[in-house]
């Protein structure tokens, strides 16, 4: 059989249904028109909407052949192909802290996305120049019988993915040169959501989605429409990262851990990328060239920006995002620095301050000189570098330079030595040297061997001096005396602070924790760990296939036992739990679905010594229908539903319950009809509860359970229910200026903003009791107003009149020359009450002089105001500001840098 040159979904906006398609990329040259099994409904229209398929990644001689199928037959037209990870693909590529030539080094999706914020910006980056996604090697459609052939195929095992129109269905582990694979093809699923600008909540139009599927790195595209929708599917089962980019925007990935076999609708929201410019200055105000210049988010981590400074100064990034960021510079000599925080776009003054720097000698009791002390600052770091730090030399001699304030707080540490941390002030009646003297610790030292007398590596040390905690409980929640790490000649030393009587508890992976009373000091002390018991497994559908995505518990149901032993399967499903002492164990299985959380347990009895083998295998569980509709019986769509288990199903051993929270996009998502299937339900009874913005469910007027106050429970049998969404109270208003017109503004009871260009506004209300609105407009001053809301009562506020704020500009000069303050850091706050004596709130504001050494304080009331000003120089100047009622400029004098 040919293989096909049709794609599957498309990658652009299908006019008329204002939706997003996925598309897969064709090989260039192909015409699909050519093929046999392409569908008679491929009209030029159609056929217009796909997007070329992947270019085959290699050529081999093995091939691959099969069936389609469905719960009704063969299935024709369905895109099969065959792809496989390697070392470049996004779910293979190790965690940033593991080196990536560790033997053991784990691929990011293995470690249960521990370290997906250090890597979120790299996978946006990798994504958006397409790179990671897992090479295809062959492809085509099913025949009329549902047969295809996979030729080309070099040996291997592959991964099988089946897209078609009506479902979706992915299979690893097929070897090249198999015959007769079956396919079932699954209903699949729907991803769909609206991309928006972060700050405004404005969609973004034109924006790709990519969802990639962590298991198979496979990647699916879709566009949003004019309103910034999108709409990708059906995708076979699995867990997926999300990518979103457009153009004048920052690419971010987002992630969550939750396996989609269901309809999902997300927001992913995007920053919009600008400019920043500025000028930086030296200490004594003169333009500063040559440097380089730096630029970082505050939060979500992010790569940093770097330029550097022209001959005059000044410095420009072109495309920044438009959320808080640090903007950092020093000098090469490390002698003098700046720094500001920054919303862009805009243009910043950044004047260099000296960096402080302090020296001195480091003794032990007896007033000898100690060698290799670390001496690092605890405190602010200048754009998210490594803190200042240095190591005394052998006369004990040392010098830190680059602080960047001149009070911090300095660590001393060194082995065998009491760690000391001493609050600094630099530059005040103190000038230097800076000496200090290390106190001797007491000593814990040993050796850890297994039960053959051989040494142990990598054996955690931990010494406790307290013995107010549980013995059973002392192992997960153990206070830290001191901690250390077993060589390669299980040799160990812990430092302490105290003597007398203690605990040492020993752990090391595969081997039973240790839990000894000790006395300090002591030496020689031999610590002997058993490899005692273990168990290990596999974890399957209901079909019996692995789950490459749950999560394994083992539960010691003995009174106090501590917390659960937690492990991922990896992408076999395999898991392995060892160390353990020998009991009475439940060992359970978890799986995070749209919805629900799924569970499978098993009890499990280990003895000294013994290695347990067990299967987890998912039940297929019950299926329940329903709809949710409004109190006349018509359909609400897009209503998000959760299934509860009831706290008295909970069983005793477990001391972390799946957790049944109402969340913004969690819980699966009724249709445009209303309709929602939950499948895979185990427990006797489900609590289903449901929410909408703007909507109220009430359980007591839906049908197909027993309600109570904040649920309908759903027991076995009962597999048709109507969920009943109420429309909440809706507050209504309209926001005019001081002079009587409408006004654009935005609106909030609770997050988030609503914008109102036109001042009038329609937003849902909590269902009954107190609460507030407020009420934003540049160049007003903010408006709240308190409410009392009544059950399916609306609220109209009628006409809110706003007043107009000043801006007040405040001027920062050198008190001897009269020089402005250019770059010099400013805060300014409301000097005691936070309220004017008509009700206003006072602003307050941070950031850097301009150029003219101003600042401006917007929203200012026209009523009298006192202000609390400090200026940071070398040393922080405060002074208090009164204005009067329309006062616009103020003007201080405060000592300059260089005093």
């Amino acid at each position: 059989m040919r293989a096909g040159k049709l794609g599957w979904w498309a990658a652009v906006l299908v006019l008329g249904l204002g939706v997003a398609v996925v598309c897969f990329r064709e090989p260039p040259g192909g015409d699909s028109s050519s093929s046999p099994h392409v569908r008679a409904a491929e009209t030029e229209r159609a056929r217009a909407r796909f997007a070329p398929l992947l270019a085959p990644h290699a050529e081999g001689s093995l091939r691959i052949t099969g069936v389609v199928r469905d719960a009704r037959g063969p299935v024709t037209g369905v895109q099969v192909s065959a792809s496989r990870v390697d070392a470049d693909t996004l779910s293979e590529r190790p965690c940033p802290q593991q080196p990536s030539d560790h033997r053991h080094a784990s691929p990011w999706l293995h470690h249960g996305n521990c370290c997906f914020v250090e890597m979120a910006s790299g996978f946006a980056r990798w994504v958006e120049a397409r790179e990671g996604e897992a090479p295809v090697f062959a492809q085509t459609l099913t025949a009329d019988d549902g047969m295809f052939v996979l030729e080309g195929l070099p040996a291997g095992a592959f991964t099988l993915w089946a897209l078609g129109d009506t479902g979706a269905t992915v299979r690893p582990g097929i070897p090249a040169g198999s015959d007769g694979v079956t396919l079932l093809l699954e209903p699949g699923f729907f991803f769909s959501g609206r991309v928006v600008e972060e700050l405004t909540r404005a969609p973004v139009p034109g924006a790709q989605v990519t969802m990639i599927h962590e298991d198979g790195s496979r990647f699916f595209d879709a566009l949003t429409d004019a309103q910034g929708r999108f709409r990708a599917g059906p995708l076979p089962a699995g867990r997926y990262l999300k990518v979103a980019s457009a153009k004048g925007w920052r690419t971010k990935a987002f992630d969550d851990d939750v396996w989609r076999d269901a309809d999902t609708d997300v927001t992913l929201e995007l920053q919009r990328r600008t400019w920043l410019e500025g000028l930086v200055l030296t200490p004594e105000g003169l333009p500063a060239s040559g440097l380089d210049v730096h630029l970082r988010p505050t939060k979500e981590g992010g790569d940093t920006s770097s330029t550097r400074t022209d001959a005059h100064g000044r410095f420009v990034f072109e495309e920044v995002s438009v959320a808080p960021q640090e903007l950092w510079t020093q000098a090469r000599d490390g002698t003098t620095h700046g720094e500001a925080w920054v919303t862009p776009p805009g243009n910043v003054v950044l004047r260099m301050k000296p960096s402080w720097s302090m020296e001195g000698t480091v003794r032990d009791e007896q007033h000898r000189p100690l060698a290799g002390v670390r001496l690092r600052v605890s405190s602010h770091r200048l754009g998210g570098q490594p803190p200042p730090a240095t190591l005394t030399d052998a006369a004990g001699r040392y010098r830190l330079g680059l602080l960047l304030n001149p009070a911090i707080n300095l660590e001393l540490m060194r082995e065998h030595y009491i760690d000391r941390l001493e609050p600094v002030s630099l530059g005040k009646a103190h000038e230097g040297p800076w000496d200090f003297t290390l106190t001797r610790a007491q000593q814990f030292e040993g050796r850890v061997v297994d039960t053959e007398g051989l040494p142990l590596a990598g054996a955690q040390v931990t010494l406790d001096m307290t013995h107010d905690v549980p013995e059973r409980l002392f192992r997960s929640h153990f206070p830290e005396d001191g901690i250390a790490e077993s060589d390669e000649t299980g040799h160990f030393f812990v430092d302490s602070e105290r003597k007398g009587s203690g605990r040492v508890l020993v752990t090391a992976r595969g081997f039973r924790s240790v839990l000894l009373p000790v006395e300090v000091p002591s030496t020689g002390v031999r610590v002997v760990m058993s490899r005692g018991a273990s168990v290990s497994g596999g974890v399957l559908d209901a079909t019996g296939r692995p789950l490459s995505n749950a999560q394994v518990w083992l539960w010691n149901t003995a009174p106090l036992s501590g917390d659960a032993h937690i492990t991922d399967v990896d992408a076999q499903g395999a898991f392995s739990l060892g160390g353990l002492e020998a009991g009475h164990y439940v060992v359970e299985a978890r799986l995070r679905s749209p919805g629900i959380e799924r569970a499978v347990s098993q009890p499990l009895d280990l003895e000294e010594r013994t290695q347990a083998t067990v299967s987890l295998r998912f039940q297929e569980g019950r299926t329940v229908r329903g709809m949710t509709v409004d109190s006349a019986g018509q359909p609400v769509p897009a209503v998000r539903i959760q299934a509860c288990l009831l706290q008295e199903d909970v069983p005793a051993w477990q001391t972390d319950a799946p957790d049944c929270l109402s969340s913004a996009e969690g819980g699966i998502l009724s249709g445009p009809d209303g309709r929602f299937v939950f499948k895979h339900l185990t427990a006797p009874a489900y609590r289903l509860i449901a929410w909408k913005e703007g909507e109220a469910f009430a359980p007591s007027r839906s049908r197909g359970g027993t309600p109570d106050t904040t649920a309908l429970l759903v027991t076995t049998g009962q597999e048709d229910v109507r969920l009943v969404l109420e429309r909440r109270p809706r507050l209504r208003g309209q926001v005019v200026s001081d002079n009587g017109t409408p006004l654009s503004c935005e609106v909030r009871e609770r997050s988030p903003w609503v914008h109102a260009p036109d001042g009038a506004f329609e937003i849902p209300l909590p269902e009954d009791g107190p609460t507030s609105i407020q009420v934003r407009s540049k160049g007003f001053l903010d408006l709240q107003r308190d409410l009392v809301v009544s059950p399916g009562r609306d609220i109209y506020l009628g006409t809110l009149r706003m007043s107009r704020g000043r801006t007040v500009r405040f001027r920062v000069l050198d008190e001897v020359t009269r020089a402005p303050l250019a770059g010099v850091s400013v805060a300014i706050a409301p000097s005691f009450e936070t309220r004017t004596p008509h009700g206003h709130a006072l602003p307050s504001h941070y950031g850097n002089l301009d150029a003219e050494g101003g600042i401006a304080l917007e929203g200012v009331p026209f009523e009298s105001a006192s202000f609390f000003v400090s200026v940071f120089t070398n040393a922080e100047t405060e002074k208090d500001v009164a204005l009067d009622a329309t006062q616009e400029s103020v003007t201080l004098r405060v000592p300059g840098p260089e005093r």
